[in-house]
């Protein structure tokens, strides 16, 4: 049979070709994976933006919140202490500090917002009922309620500033029979239902209970204790 023979000058033409070919496919890729890449940093960032992250919080938020606590840990220890009238002027503090929480901040997450601020609103609501209360008993009640609603709102809103402990003593109300919660900023038990002065056991019981739970948003590379 007759053969056929490539022409040099068609063989370079050939792998001309290919080179274009080969040059094409490459800067497909690239701008292909540049294109991708980006969609993810912008999918990322809108994500941010629909659900805060933890430890996103202004000073300002985190600073009225702090109020808060620290208006609720002063109360929990004039419950410690059997003062009636420190119970109340706390509590009173404590309704000053909730009122003038910035939860308004939270509207960055439209998903969390309505939540929250329904939750801090039940909290407002315990915390005007402790503070009508005639009785340390009945405020002790009261104490019981709050502290659930406060657990709840601060995991809602995912309180980065501190640790908080949700603790239970498993006879602290109706006469040593039902179990109530309170929070601290401590591990250490320093019981307000049974506290200083209880009639029957004195102080020999304040530091009855233990941690149930422990809230710890605090972000990792964080230097708060």
């Amino acid at each position: 049979g007759r053969r056929f023979y490539l022409c040099p000058k068609n063989g370079f033409i050939m792998k001309k070709a290919l080179l274009v070919v080969l040059v094409l496919i490459l800067a497909v890729f690239a701008v292909w994976k540049f294109v991708f890449k980006k969609n993810d940093v912008e999918l990322d960032g809108g994500n941010k933006l629909v659900a805060m992250s933890v430890s996103k919080h202004s000073q300002v938020f985190n600073e009225s919140m702090q109020k808060v606590m620290n208006a609720y840990y002063a109360m929990t220890e004039a419950f410690v202490q059997w003062d009636s009238s420190a119970v109340q002027a706390k509590g009173e503090a404590l309704k000053q500090a909730l009122d003038s929480l910035k939860i308004t901040e939270m509207q960055k997450d439209t998903a969390i917002y309505p939540v929250a601020n329904d939750q801090w609103e039940a909290v407002k609501s315990e915390i005007d009922g402790m503070i009508t209360d005639s009785t340390l008993a009945d405020k002790r009640a009261s104490l019981n309620m709050l502290s659930q609603q406060m657990f709840d709102l601060l995991r809602i809103i995912k309180y980065d500033v501190a640790k908080v402990y949700f603790q239970e003593c498993p006879m602290a109300l109706n006469n040593y029979e039902m179990a109530a919660n309170w929070l601290s900023p401590v591990d250490s038990i320093r019981n307000p239902y049974l506290g200083l002065k209880d009639p029957k056991y004195g102080k020999e019981m304040v530091t009855c209970g233990s941690t149930k739970s422990t809230l710890d948003y605090i972000p990792k590379d964080s230097t708060k204790n």
